[in-house]
């Protein structure tokens, strides 16, 4: 008969424990709520102003990092930045080009996304998101595997040598 040790019944229990916090963000409030009377009122909302319509590429040369492309908001082709937004005084802040976007390297695309051909009908590279991940807000989301995270790994391999020497 096997013997079953506390080890035996805990270590699996401390890996599904351990590997669920892992996967989970939270962060800490602070102590009751604040006074209303002693915040600062609220930033002004960021303006959204129409971006340049155009019909071609060429049409956006004279404002950096924009593309021709269809505005999510009316469907009409504005010059607007990588991640679908109006430009800021000519200027685009963003860093990464948007889920859908037309880009040239995968560089360009945001975490979690890849510059792929289109399909044949279409010309072109856009980004999209790869496996494991899905499109939300223009963005890639997903989470880390389990069997790629360090600690499931090490935890495992632990349990299993520990295993093996209880065993022996």
């Amino acid at each position: 008969m096997m013997k079953i040790n506390s080890l035996t019944i805990i270590g699996p229990v401390c890996m599904v424990l351990l590997a669920s916090l892992s996967l989970t963000t939270s962060a800490l409030t602070t102590f009751g709520k604040t006074n209303p009377q002693n915040s600062n009122p609220p930033p002004p909302p960021t303006p959204v102003g129409k971006a340049r319509e155009c019909k071609i590429e060429s049409d956006c040369g004279a404002i950096q990092n924009t593309t021709c492309m269809a505005d999510p908001r009316d469907g009409k082709t504005r010059c607007l930045c990588g991640d679908y937004s109006a430009p800021i005084n000519g200027l685009c802040t963003n860093k990464y080009k948007a889920v859908r976007a037309p880009c040239n390297d995968n560089e360009e695309c945001g975490e979690g996304a890849q510059c792929i051909q289109n399909n044949n009908t279409m010309m072109g590279k856009k980004c999209q998101c790869i496996e494991g991940y899905y499109e939300e807000n223009y963005k890639c989301n997903g989470t880390t595997s389990l069997l790629t995270n360090p600690i499931v790994i090490v935890l495992s391999l632990a349990l299993m040598i520990l295993k093996t020497i209880t065993y022996s």
